[in-house]
């Protein structure tokens, strides 16, 4: 019996765990100005069009079901259409029913996709598309995750990821295969918690063993404004101490203009951000972690945190339950789940 005098630790009381979270969102019409609409919401998009063929009706679908991790989504177009996406902290695979889509049509490095084949798009810059009159599939991985997935049950801190667009055959076979067998529990809203966590794990693996990622450093190859260079620098080295004043210096800029650009465009302050983005950081590291081989301690110091409890106390009232808890969640299971065959090593293609 635990008496007044033997209150357990805070970490340790119990608390109404969240459920995941599942939506499904389909949104569908004839209107093309409705289609650029939603495109642009979605994507960030700029400069998008579209050109039905003659005079054949015009039309849309787009659906998208997952949990804020991982999501399933599909996009159906009856024109040519294109524009200029900025997907922003996400990862995007995408594969082409008919074909013929064509990724940065004007830069070497452009890709035609081949009807049913994956890729991976651009992360961490614009890229351009146009597209012929079809359907799309894609899977949107959060950044955070995926980063943290690639560097699951190793000592490194996660950081941004350069993605070929396009790798062999031999290699997305597995992959494929992968996104059959999940495609339906992924689609079902029922499929939460545990279930739901080992599914979107199952995913990210299969995607980072196919495209076999490579730190970038977290800096994009084409120009960017002051705020994204700042989030970028961030993103690649939160994991160790980061004065304002070296923000600043990653970014480009000065303190002062640093400080206004976040007041100005994100009613926050740099420190502020930092804090948040080593939060999600470690939730997602707790949330993959196995109880069993490290602690919260081990966790918040991995991610920058220098003060456990201040990191507890912020970690409780930003996600409603403390970091231990966290740790021995539901979502333990995707702690286990494949991790035996977990072997991003080379491989002949």
């Amino acid at each position: 019996m635990i008496t007044a005098t033997q209150d357990p630790p805070a970490e340790d009381r119990p608390t109404e765990r969240r459920r995941t979270l599942v939506r499904e969102v389909v949104h569908s019409g004839t209107e093309p100005d409705e289609a650029r609409a939603l495109h642009e919401d979605v994507y960030a998009g700029h400069d998008l069009w579209s050109r039905p063929d003659g005079d054949a009706p015009f039309t849309y679908r787009y659906r998208s079901t997952g949990d804020g991790l991982v999501s399933l989504r599909t996009s159906s177009v009856s024109a040519h259409h294109g524009g200029e996406l900025v997907p922003g902290r996400q990862y995007l695979l995408a594969w082409s029913v008919e074909g013929g889509v064509v990724l940065d049509a004007d830069r070497e490095d452009g890709v035609t996709l081949r009807p049913g084949v994956p890729v991976m798009c651009p992360a961490g810059r614009p890229f351009t598309v146009t597209a012929p009159p079809g359907t799309v599939h894609l899977v949107h991985f959060d950044a955070d995750f995926l980063e943290a997935v690639a560097v699951v049950g190793g000592a490194a801190a996660p950081v941004p990821l350069a993605f070929p667009v396009a790798v062999p055959s031999a290699r997305l076979a597995p992959l494929q295969r992968t996104l059959r067998e999940l495609a339906a529990p992924m689609l079902d809203v029922d499929v939460v918690d545990g279930a739901r966590a080992v599914l979107d794990l199952r995913l990210a693996e299969a995607v980072l063993e196919a495209f076999r990622p490579a730190a970038d450093g977290g800096v994009p190859d084409v120009p960017v404004a002051t705020l994204e260079r700042a989030k970028a620098y961030m993103y690649a080295h939160f994991a160790r101490p980061l004065s304002t004043s070296e923000i600043a210096v990653g970014a480009d800029t000065s303190v002062r203009t640093l400080q206004e650009t976040f007041q100005r465009q994100e009613a926050s302050t740099p420190t502020a951000f930092l804090r948040d983005l080593r939060l999600d950081k470690a939730r997602i590291a707790l949330q993959l972690a196995d109880a069993r081989e490290t602690s919260v301690a081990a966790v918040a110091s991995s991610c920058g945190f220098r003060h456990m409890g201040r990191f507890s106390g912020a970690y409780a009232e930003r996600y409603g339950e403390h970091p231990g808890e966290t740790l021995r969640g539901q979502r333990r299971m995707i702690a286990v789940a494949g991790t035996p065959g977990r072997t991003r090593s080379s491989h002949p293609d």
